[in-house]
């Protein structure tokens, strides 16, 4: 089961210290991911994918950079170290079989402390819960 952590326990504990790679783009892998999540002809390589309004590289780092000031922490079972922050617009839509499901108004950067893999998605704050830190209680969005 994932534990979150509000952005602030979660710098004081060492974990927002991220990943700090010279291009969001510079490996395989998250060129893959990139194209995955701002080109709309991704929608026909996967039955689900959300998908950034702006395939813009410049405003998919501004995404990056919000969610890691602002966003709170999602540790998964694995260890895997996930934020998660509510942009308070529209970011993307989620395309499920070439069909629009959903707008979007949050963004998700997964792999956050792998500088190889980190990468970001829309997603829509319907799918997250309002919860509380696990160490001081504030209510979170995770």
């Amino acid at each position: 089961m994932s534990v979150y952590y509000c952005h602030t326990c979660a710098a004081i504990k060492g974990w927002m210290t991220a990943a700090s790679p010279a291009s969001l783009t510079g490996t395989e892998y998250q060129l893959e991911k990139y194209i995955k999540h701002t080109t709309a002809s991704a929608s026909a390589a996967y039955p689900i994918v959300s998908i950034f309004d702006n395939p813009s590289y410049d405003i998919y780092r501004v995404h990056v950079v919000n969610t890691s000031a602002s966003g709170s922490l999602e540790i998964d079972d694995q260890g895997r170290r996930n934020l998660i922050w509510v942009a308070g617009q529209q970011v993307g839509f989620t395309v499920r079989e070439g069909k629009i499901v959903t707008p979007d108004n949050a963004v998700k950067v997964v792999l956050y402390n792998n500088e190889w893999k980190i990468h970001a998605f829309p997603t829509s704050s319907d799918r997250f819960e309002t919860r509380r830190c696990m160490e001081c209680g504030k209510l979170i969005v995770s």
